[in-house]
């Protein structure tokens, strides 16, 4: 037998210390491989509740630009599934007929001739205006309210938006008659 000595030996890693750093790569690499699918699951939930949340803005955004242009003398007449009005428009306050339909989750706006459709994001159903005046709210009117509230119901519960009116329609209409 040959004796051997420390420089005689084969230099290299044995097949056991091979076998253990593929298995600590391998753990390694389906770490980051799971850490990278649950953000990028996360950047899908967010991205989704993000537009949810700007079709529902667009939406609320919209009704109050519309409302913050009626008058004490506009008509109004709404239900739970619509609503008309007369607004005013540009600087000599042309007068405007606006109404807003619920179908289903889709909005339908239509003012004059200019019509907008908003589908709403999935799992918004059952969206239903109501109208408060004098302290009580009614699911259908024919006055001018002071309040107009937008209610849908989503899978994480309702969403409920209020708009108030920037004018005083009993009073302004007892001005007109007194």
């Amino acid at each position: 037998m040959q004796p051997t000595s420390a420089t005689s030996r084969q230099a290299g890693f044995t097949l056991l210390e091979l076998i253990v750093g593929l298995t600590v790569g391998a753990i390694l690499l389906t770490a980051i491989y799971a850490t990278f699918v649950g953000v990028s699951q996360t950047q899908r939930r967010v991205e989704t509740v993000l537009d949810q949340t700007a079709s529902w803005r667009f939406v609320t955004e919209t009704i109050r630009m519309d409302l913050a242009r009626l008058k004490s003398t506009s008509t109004f007449t709404g239900s739970q599934e619509e609503f008309e009005a007369d607004l005013f428009e540009g600087l000599e306050e042309t007068p405007i007929r606006v109404r807003y339909v619920w179908e289903d989750a889709k909005l339908t706006r239509t003012a004059g001739d200019r019509v907008l459709i908003v589908d709403l994001p999935k799992g918004y159903q059952q969206p239903a205006f109501s109208y408060g005046r004098a302290g009580e709210w009614e699911d259908k009117t024919d006055m001018l309210p002071e309040r107009v509230e937008l209610q849908v119901a989503t899978p994480r519960g309702a969403l409920i938006r209020a708009f108030m009116l920037e004018f005083d329609p009993r009073g302004d209409a007892q001005e007109a008659s007194g």
